[in-house]
């Protein structure tokens, strides 16, 4: 049925060439292609557009070259991925996708759905998967000296994605115990830039060296696409001004990607050991990076955190290194009560702690790993917060379930309160406080230095 896409045929318009760029924004169920943006022969305006004369047709595959065949919930065996998507919008845009009253592209929006989605798999390991799309125009639009028909879409030029603004990939000098690990990197914007407008605004002075936020990634971002580690679940967050301004609008964050699971213990990959043979390669990881960027980086706030299996592994280094970190943020992390020893404890306490753990957790039971671990801690006296919900549904307004209700998600992903900054509470409900005030986790970890 698609064969004629590969042909990569398309109908011109004298010298004109159809072509195309998309948009990816990272969610918070993970990326997708939120826009298509097509070049067009003449310009256009809004009233152009009504209805929207264009129609989109997509096919997801495997980047080997197969169409993804997929089991959707309830079906009994797997079909192609592949279908046509609605377009929920369209307007006059520049060759990035911004709305102009008038413009020679047009952008079209796409809904956040299965066929949009740019990874697939599950919570233990997901892929990269590639979009071909055949968008056709459906009525004429205006033009010199005729209408413009018939076009065909089935270029690509571009893949954008804004929240990738800053970011860079790098890999490790040398290996450590014959590992060499990859990591994607943001760097921050030191410039001061203008002062803001208004009375009642100030202008915020960033920091000379700024903080280090090293976040490691869960068991479904592992393997050799080290893009996945920071667009799968939304990493983009911690680079965004929000949490930015925590920090005094400039932090570094490095997301390191192992090739199998930070659980890994060279015997196990996903076992109760809480021992781990990335943890040398990964210290040395920010060793070196902290080398690299020594003008930059102020060695007193290096925040380490991480979701699921990167929760523990956040566990399992400010264990090993309890004078090193100035705070660790582990998110439903798997570290074992059998594991949690006097010598751990102690080792644990020297660093502030603030965890992230659903009541219903369908993968890591809380009753085995973080509460007897945060019970511990505080029976020792250590700096040590749990935010702990009873589920995960979603708190933006953005996700709607069929009749109206926040969209309930499993359990797990608390991950994505984390992202969205609601972690605010102590385990008995009460806010965490900080001199005196109120605080949420990022702007609490903001402060903590070592």
């Amino acid at each position: 049925m698609f064969n004629h896409l590969q042909e990569n045929q398309v109908i011109c318009m004298g010298s004109f060439h159809p072509t195309f760029a998309t948009v990816t924004e990272l969610g918070d169920f993970g990326p997708w292609i939120s826009t298509a943006v097509l070049e067009l022969p003449a310009p256009v305006r809004d009233a152009d557009l009504d209805p929207v004369p264009f129609n989109v047709y997509v096919e997801r595959h495997e980047t080997s070259g197969g169409i993804l065949m997929r089991t959707e919930r309830g079906a009994d065996r797997a079909v192609p991925s592949r279908g046509y998507l609605p377009v929920l919008n369209a307007y006059p845009c520049d060759a990035a996708g911004h709305r102009l009253p008038e413009g020679g592209h047009v952008a079209l929006v796409l809904p956040e759905c299965r066929l949009t989605k740019t990874i697939e798999g599950t919570v233990m390991q997901g892929r990269f998967v590639e979009h071909r799309f055949r968008i056709t125009q459906t009525a004429p639009l205006p033009g010199e000296p005729d209408p413009t028909c018939g076009l065909v879409y089935t270029e690509r030029t571009e893949r954008l994605c804004p929240a990738l603004t800053g970011w860079h990939e790098a890999r490790m000098a040398q290996a450590v115990n014959g590992i060499q690990l990859s990591y994607g990197f943001f760097e921050p914007d030191f410039s001061q830039g203008e002062a803001p407008a208004g009375p009642f605004k100030r202008q915020v002075q960033k920091p000379e060296r700024a903080a280090l936020i090293v976040w490691l990634h869960g068991a479904g971002e592992g393997g050799d696409e080290v893009e996945r580690a920071y667009t799968g679940n939304r990493v983009t967050a911690l680079s965004q001004e929000k949490i930015q301004g925590y920090f005094g609008g400039a932090a570094w964050v490095v997301v390191p990607q192992c090739p199998t699971f930070w659980m890994d213990d060279g015997v196990e990959q996903l076992g109760r050991s809480n021992v781990s043979i990335y943890s040398e390669p990964l210290k040395a990881l920010i060793d070196e990076f902290i080398t690299a960027h020594a003008d930059r980086v102020d060695t007193s706030r290096i925040i380490i955190g991480g979701l699921s299996n990167g929760g523990f592994m956040t566990v399992r280094m400010c264990a090993d290194h309890p004078d090193f970190f100035a705070a660790g943020v582990p998110v439903c992390a798997p570290f074992f009560d059998e594991n949690q020893t006097p010598k751990v404890i102690g080792a644990l306490a020297k660093t502030p702690l603030w965890f992230v753990h659903a009541k219903g957790d369908e993968a890591v039971n809380p009753a085995e790993t973080v509460l007897p671990l945060y019970h511990r801690l505080h029976e020792v006296e250590a700096p040590v917060h749990l935010t702990y919900f009873d589920h995960v549904e979603d708190l933006t307004g953005r996700y709607r379930e069929a009749d109206g209700a926040p969209k309930q998600v499993f359990s797990h992903g608390v991950w994505i309160h984390v992202y969205n900054d609601f972690c605010r509470t102590e385990l008995d409900g009460t806010n965490v406080m900080l001199d005196g005030e109120p605080v949420g986790l990022w702007e609490w970890t903001a402060h903590q230095r070592r």
